[in-house]
């Protein structure tokens, strides 16, 4: 999908406030500010990928650093529905922690 494809309905000031966004998290900010939902597909478009979103790139366990990890689950984020956590365990240390669009946290 073609983020100007998915803007193009959207009211002419909100669209230039859509184009000057650099990143993922300044779209995901504008859309919570104006109260816009965004699919899947336009977050692909934004992030310049065609991998899930939710994922930008793989995660490294924040303790240790290893990549050998165990996905144990994801959720739908509550305040961004149209993004997962994604639940980790690291194989090398045991360390259990959460993954979102780049932001790892325990």
């Amino acid at each position: 999908m073609d983020i100007e494809s998915y803007i193009k309905n959207l009211p002419p000031e909100l669209q230039e406030k859509v184009r000057t966004c650099s990143s993922v998290e300044e779209l995901l900010a504008l859309a919570k500010e104006a109260k816009v939902p965004l699919p899947d597909e336009a977050l692909a478009a934004i992030a310049g990928g065609d991998q899930e979103v939710g994922g930008c790139g793989d995660p490294a366990c924040p303790k240790c650093g290893s990549s050998s990890l165990e996905l144990f689950g994801k959720e739908k984020d509550p305040n961004y529905p149209w993004l997962y956590i994604y639940h980790y365990g690291c194989n090398n240390c045991g360390c259990l922690f959460n993954y979102e669009n780049g932001a790892v946290w325990q």
